[in-house]
């Protein structure tokens, strides 16, 4: 079976096709790239990481019905959500910081992890949650949608060293109590988005 993974990302790519080779599916994934997708990014405008990966599913719904391509379609969307912040950043995780980015361009590009670590100042609550929404969709339109989810907390201190995604280097899980960023392949595989894109492949 083919199906299309709604991203450009490589590191995705590789991600669901190492679980697709775990699980023993007979399933091969092909990139937007592969399909050639010529419509620029898609606006993500949903309110919900729900709303997002279904947006982004039916905007290549609609591109591969122009084509006449009949395959599955997967997309996801994640987000941290920190309790004592209302669950903020959610659906704005990436671009948290935009708008102070935009007004001083000599801020570190993980502005909005310390943005996050500035409004947790004099909270004792930093429990937080990284949540995943991956949305299938058949080319016939009918779709389903499955979560994944990882809980933990904000470290105490800031990273002295950010790597992409910067996130990652301040998020640790209750269990195992790591930060995310020094998971091994096998704890990854257990996490928010694998949850999520497990339970979609299985489904499919």
């Amino acid at each position: 079976m083919d199906i299309i993974f709604g991203t450009t990302n490589n590191r995705k790519m590789e991600d669901i096709q190492l679980l697709i080779n775990e699980m023993d599916l007979d399933i091969h994934v092909l990139s937007m790239k592969d399909i050639k997708w010529d419509r620029g990014e898609i606006e993500e405008n949903g309110t919900t990481i729900e709303e997002n990966s279904l947006i982004k599913a039916k905007a290549i719904l609609s591109f591969c019905k122009d084509h006449n391509i009949e395959y599955p379609i997967m997309t996801d969307d994640s987000g941290l959500f920190v309790e004592a912040l209302n669950g903020e950043p959610g659906i704005y995780t990436v671009r948290y910081a935009d708008d102070e980015l935009a007004k001083d361009s000599s801020l570190p590009p993980y502005q909005s992890v310390l943005k996050v670590f500035r409004k947790l100042e004099g909270k004792e609550n930093r429990d937080a949650e990284f949540r995943c929404c991956v949305t299938t969709m058949m080319p016939n339109g009918k779709y389903h949608q499955e979560i994944g989810v990882s809980k933990g907390y904000i470290i105490d201190e800031i990273p002295k060293e950010f790597v992409s995604p910067y996130h990652y280097c301040a998020f640790a899980l209750k269990k195992p109590n790591k930060i995310f960023n020094t998971l091994t392949n096998e704890e990854l595989s257990n996490t928010f988005r694998h949850k999520a894109l497990k339970k979609s492949l299985n489904r499919l």
